[in-house]
């Protein structure tokens, strides 16, 4: 039995029973296909980018809903409920996800009468800018999407709506059919009586909220799916169908017949792994240079009672996924790696202050301090210590570059240099050197790209060549640092000494700016970019150092 005949199997003299079966197995196919697609999402590390949980809640309720219906088929409410059901919508909505590709979201309300324009904050219900309601009373306007794919380009609408129950509709506002030239011009001038079809009035809203969320600075596109309608059937019809082409929408009468992809094929289709990087020279910014130095990345590393919550995680989040092999060292690949000088003064800043011995060694491995090694031997020092295989072309030592090398900044685009104003300098040198020489910058600072992306999307309808070629590192990998001193252990004694004032003012103000850029969801200026003085807090730390070795002799 297909989608189409459910609604009229009982009336055709098939069993409600039949009926109520044939719907709880495709619902049960749905549901399993969605389960396989889930992991799929979580093995590209993809499932909290893309939105599921409506849909697969309302398939979910739909078979429980099923499930109750056979409890009670006897009953006369049984065999319309069985008719009613929407199931049918939802497969339609399925299968043109399973057709698509870069999917967003399936079933997402939007929201669009605030102070922002972009879809991202759409899905989160912040603010957005959209043009005044005309009516009184619509406030928090929205609107719900059945797919959102294409990056967030394309919105489509399915309708499950016949011909029937438009002429129904049309009947509903006193239109009686009387005269052809009397419909022909309907919806042409009365913008209020012909949004009472609710066809219309969805599309039209559709189209309103696609004009006020830009993605990518550009305006979505709707598309109207209608499986039950066939165009030259009726004028009325007709009519109805072009005026919500009139609204903006793309509308498509009839069944979709098109190839249907296997489904692993369909899943790579619909959410890509992450996408390559293009470019011959990838540049590199704090966040990665750290990660590939890290006793997180390269060894098997146990849980520590002073870590950190946050460390404790990334010990169990690196026990999953392997960052190096299954994502850094695939994407590097044998490309020339570069840092900006900056970057790379704040790499090692941090290390000097909090990273342990072989976080320390890897760090001169990978930043060429011993000139006398060659690639070659880079690779088979790290190797020494890493617990994964190092890639033997893997182009180490990391170049250090000018952020401004041949003056390639005044090649920046407008857009780019406005952007990069409400940079901290560290993350300016990195994204502008990247954007100016049309190279890949790798990070994993979401909230440096999200200010990026919230700075573009100022304009309207950019260009693809403006933007910056970024690859987001969807995790990241801190040092795993220090024992914490004056950590107290299990029989309660004191580890060692606290930290002298400069290196400890130091560790809690770059702490403090962590927690504050994750509160406010973006990167919180730093007021004192360049931290206390790099030889005042190494001098410290030696010092601490040098003070607890004499207390120990003397004891």
């Amino acid at each position: 039995m297909t989608q189409n005949e459910t609604q009229d199997a009982v009336g055709d003299g098939v069993s409600v029973e039949t009926v109520l079966g044939d719907l709880t197995a495709r619902a049960e196919i749905i549901l399993s296909e969605l389960e396989a697609f889930r992991r799929y999402l979580r093995q590209i590390k993809q499932e909290q980018h893309i939105e599921l949980a409506q849909f697969r809640n309302s398939v979910t309720s739909e078979l429980s809903m099923l499930g109750r219906l056979a409890s009670k088929i006897d009953e006369e409410s049984t065999s319309h409920n069985a008719r009613s059901s929407n199931l049918p919508f939802m497969e339609t909505v399925w299968l043109h996800a399973k057709r698509s590709r870069n999917l967003v979201a399936l079933r997402k309300r939007l929201y669009y009468n605030s102070n922002g324009k972009t879809l991202s904050e759409a899905m989160a219900h912040v603010g957005l800018n959209p043009q005044k309601p005309k009516k009184r009373g619509l406030k928090d306007s929205s609107v719900t999407v059945d797919a959102i794919t294409e990056a967030g380009l394309k919105w489509v609408k399915v309708s499950l709506v016949t011909h029937t129950r438009l002429m129904f509709d049309l009947a509903k506002q006193g239109w009686t059919g009387t005269s052809d030239d009397e419909y022909s011009d309907y919806g042409s001038d009365d913008e209020d009586g012909d949004t009472d079809i609710p066809l219309l009035k969805t599309t039209k809203e559709l189209c309103q909220a696609a004009t006020c969320l830009r993605v990518r600075t550009r305006k979505p596109q709707v598309h109207l799916l209608l499986p039950r309608v066939t165009m030259g059937q009726s004028a009325e019809v007709d009519a109805i169908v072009e005026s919500c082409r009139k609204a903006g929408a793309i509308v498509c009468c009839g069944k979709d017949t098109s190839h249907i992809p296997e489904l692993q094929d369909a899943f790579v289709n619909m959410v890509p792994p992450l996408k390559p990087i293009v470019s011959d020279i990838a540049n590199i910014d704090c966040t990665i240079l750290l990660a590939l130095v890290s006793d997180f990345s390269h060894a098997k590393v146990s849980k520590e009672p002073w870590f950190h919550p946050a460390l404790k995680r990334e010990v169990e989040i690196e026990g999953d996924e392997n960052l190096l092999p299954s994502l850094l060292y695939p994407a590097l690949g044998n490309r020339k790696l570069v840092c900006t000088h900056e970057a790379a003064v704040r790499m090692r800043e941090i290390v000097d202050t909090l990273g342990t011995p072989t976080e320390v060694a890897r760090t001169r491995i990978l930043m060429g301090d011993d000139n006398a090694d060659d690639q070659p031997g880079l690779v088979k020092s790290m190797q020494e210590l890493s617990a994964y295989d190092v890639p033997s072309e893997w182009r180490i030592p990391v170049v250090i570059v000018d952020q401004n090398e041949n003056d390639c900044q005044s090649k920046l685009p407008a857009e780019a240099v406005l952007a990069g104003s409400k940079m901290t300098p560290i993350n300016k040198s990195v994204f502008l050197y990247g954007w100016a020489l049309g190279c890949t910058t790798i990070t994993s600072n979401r909230a440096a790209v999200k200010q990026i992306e919230n700075s573009l999307q100022q304009h309207i309808d950019l260009d693809d060549s403006v933007f910056p070629s970024l690859w987001l590192c969807p995790t990241a990998r801190s040092l795993v640092g220090k024992e914490r001193r004056g950590a107290k252990k299990e029989d309660g004694r004191e580890t060692a000494r606290r930290l002298p004032d400069p290196l400890r003012r130091e560790q809690q103000r770059r702490h403090g700016l962590d927690l504050l850029s994750q509160r406010a969801g973006h990167e919180v200026e730093d007021l004192r970019p360049q931290g206390y003085d790099c030889a005042d807090v190494i001098e410290a730390k030696k010092a601490s150092t040098k003070n607890l070795n004499i207390e120990k002799v003397e004891t």
